[in-house]
């Protein structure tokens, strides 16, 4: 009897060993899931700690430049919500800026966009808004642009800033270890992000650079 006591004990550790291992990597794919793939309610979330950065600091911009898809979204928001003590309205301004690049030995090089004129910012108080600074190459190129009209100043923001990213901006809201997926992101419907890998076909133009190409 004593045996089969032992035996049943034994199975039963078991399971629950089994049980408890289970649980710790579903909690370890949960917790990951939650770094790499953000709903509305975190985009809320994190936007609203971008907000409440950015006015304790009370860095009032006179106009809100958006980068990419993301800083659209992102940028859009604040324009609409920064807190404001020196100005009668809270809306800024926006101007969208979208990105162009081409591939060059597996290298991502970011390219003028001739559409966008930053001219008219000179003596401007302006606020750089990124969905997301992964590695610093596109934030740092709109930054040169942007300075070089004459601003008066000049600060950058992000949702979401990667931890081995070259250039830091003054605002971010959440540090991320790695690359991520967006509510926006649409499945079905033809979302595409070229922008994480090279071309594989060199030989054929992307229709980006089909595009400038054709303004050029």
């Amino acid at each position: 009897m004593w045996q089969y006591t032992q035996i049943i004990l034994e199975t039963l550790g078991y399971v629950f060993a089994a049980i408890g291992l289970f649980a710790s990597v579903y909690r370890a794919y949960l917790a990951w899931r939650s770094i790499t793939r953000l709903t509305w309610d975190d985009v809320d979330n994190q936007t609203k700690k971008l907000i409440k950065k950015i006015g304790e600091s009370e860095y009032e911009p006179d106009i809100v430049v958006t980068v990419g898809r993301g800083g659209a979204i992102v940028g859009s928001i604040l324009s609409g919500n920064l807190p404001s003590k020196e100005k009668k309205t809270k809306n800024v301004p926006i101007l969208g800026a979208d990105r162009l690049y081409r591939w060059e030995d597996g290298m991502r090089i970011e390219i003028e966009n001739k559409l966008i004129d930053f001219s008219p910012l000179k003596g401007q108080k302006v606020l750089l808004v990124a969905g997301d600074v992964l590695t610093g190459g596109t934030m740092k190129f709109f930054h040169r642009k942007i300075e070089a009209a004459g601003v008066a100043e000049l600060r950058c923001a992000c949702l979401l800033k990667g931890i081995t990213a070259t250039f830091k901006p003054e605002y971010f809201a959440k540090e991320i270890p790695a690359d991520f997926e967006t509510p926006w992101m649409y499945k079905g419907y033809g979302y595409s992000r070229d922008s994480r890998k090279p071309n594989q076909d060199a030989a054929k133009p992307t229709l980006r650079e089909k595009w400038q190409n054709r303004i050029a």
